[in-house]
């Protein structure tokens, strides 16, 4: 219940209380900081094999059977940097690892293809799924009329594919003769002029809890463009067909070629995973890190609040449920400077470390690198190096929050909402008066650490009924 207002003057003090104080209790959290300064990794200047070659998603590693490390560069022409460690890389100009097709037919997903997600067991066979873009911008000699506005975006369909490469990773192919490859596609055709629609920027693969292998990517859907990040998992990695994805209850979903199979476009298609935490964006690179003893995620993302934009990451144990993403690090990003097609930006955020003994790459021991591109002069300009930022698990002490109210006339944040007058603070003490049956005080900002499960406020309260 509401006090009604007292007689109380309101430059009267507040005699202190004789209840014994509750000590902040500490509390260790662990967090992942930035440790260092950024390094170059692929510069373009430099490091180019030919002009287009980029990092346009987000860099994977691998280790082949004889031990040479390859770190993806990847583009519609995807080439990597090869050495005996990721200390040491070079450009491998010799060859690109994989080329696109670009075949007009939406229909076949064969169009540009990014690799985005190389994965071994045995350093010899090497699966990988593909970032596929069916541009139909650029087809005009096969489709005239097609996309009528000549605009990328409105004219973007993405989905994924599967490739292999069975030389350790020096070479990549379709698994299967398209469309035979796909592994994943909303349930539309391509539509002219309309938003761009699909599954894109796959991270990359990991071994979950369960002996299954899981994939994330990001879901921009029909008709306003809404995003979240869908899941996915297989048991079989050589068998495209068979990831199911997240359907909001267990990985029961089946992908569908919507040029050769009944589709529902209300029905099929992934559910948002953990879409608090995970925002629309925070899918692009995935490690299990043996300090926190749980699954990290990166991605490019803004807090939930609509804070900081840059890097922010969250954490699993069993790959379904996250927690609230955090910032990583804050960094310029398209919604963050005045000109995106000009000015600097960064994009495509993942996880390696460098003394991971998987051979994928898939683990990290507390100290290890986010990898991001960097867009030196905007989406405009091919100039965009690949950096590392060393980051690492550390632990942070906490503490309750705590009001001591210690200085006269400090509220320490508090402040009133409504229906109260005369908040002061005097003798260890916050006093005020209720003007009416709906009192509103505010408190500043708070974080309860996970480690809290109660958050006890003491008052007292005079001049109202015995049962207020």
């Amino acid at each position: 219940h509401t006090l009604p207002p007292t007689t109380a003057s309101p430059t009267s003090t507040v005699p202190p209380t004789t209840a014994e104080p509750i000590p902040p209790v500490p509390v260790v959290e662990q967090r992942i900081e930035v440790a260092g300064p950024e390094e170059v990794v692929f510069d373009w200047t430099t490091d180019q094999c030919e002009p287009e070659h980029i990092p346009d998603i987000a860099t994977r590693a691998f280790r082949n059977a004889a031990g040479q490390v390859s770190l993806t560069i990847g583009h519609w022409d995807a080439y990597r940097m090869v050495g005996p460690s990721l200390d040491e890389l070079t450009s491998d100009c010799s060859a690109p690892l994989m080329s696109s097709d670009y075949d007009p037919d939406p229909a076949q997903f064969d169009d540009s293809e990014w690799i985005g997600s190389p994965f071994t067991l045995d350093g010899e066979t090497v699966y990988a799924v593909v970032h596929q873009e069916y541009r139909g911008d650029t087809h005009d000699a096969a489709r005239p009329g097609q996309c009528p506005s000549d605009r990328r975006l409105p004219c973007l369909d993405t989905s994924f594919t599967m490739f292999v490469s069975t030389d350790g990773g020096d070479t990549f192919d379709h698994i299967a003769p398209p469309p035979g490859h796909l592994v994943a596609s909303l349930p539309y055709r391509y539509i002219d002029d309309s938003i761009p629609t699909g599954i894109r920027q796959p991270s990359n693969i990991i071994e979950g809890p369960d002996e299954f292998f899981y994939l994330f990517g990001n879901v921009s859907d029909h008709p306003d463009e809404e995003q979240w990040v869908c899941g996915m998992r297989t048991d079989e990695l050589a068998d495209p067909a068979s990831w199911r994805y997240w359907d909001g209850t267990g990985f029961a979903g089946v992908w569908k070629n919507p040029y050769l199979e009944t589709v529902d476009p209300e029905v099929d298609k992934c559910a948002p995973l953990a879409f608090g935490s995970l925002s629309g964006g925070l899918n692009e690179g995935i490690v299990f890190d043996e300090v926190l003893d749980a699954y990290v995620m990166v991605g490019m993302s803004n807090s939930a609040a609509g804070g900081e934009w840059g890097v922010y990451y969250s954490t699993s144990t069993d790959l379904v449920e996250w927690t609230p993403r955090r910032l990583l690090v804050e960094l310029a990003i398209n919604p963050t400077v005045d000109d995106p097609d000009n000015d600097t930006v960064h994009a495509y955020p993942t996880i390696i470390d460098p003394d991971s003994p998987s051979l994928s790459f898939s683990t990290t021991d507390g100290q290890m690198y986010l990898d991001v591109s960097r867009f030196n002069f905007g989406g405009n300009s091919l100039d965009r190096d690949l950096l590392r930022i060393p980051i690492e698990v550390r632990e942070v002490e906490l503490t309750a929050p705590d009001w001591s109210f210690d200085v006269d006339g400090d509220a320490e944040g508090w402040a009133p909402e409504q229906d109260i007058v005369d908040l002061a603070v005097a003798v260890g003490a916050m006093s005020l008066r209720t003007t009416g049956d709906d009192a509103v005080l505010i408190s500043p900002p708070l974080r309860v650490p996970a480690a809290f499960d109660t958050v006890r406020i003491r008052m007292s309260a005079t001049g109202g009924p015995e049962d207020a």
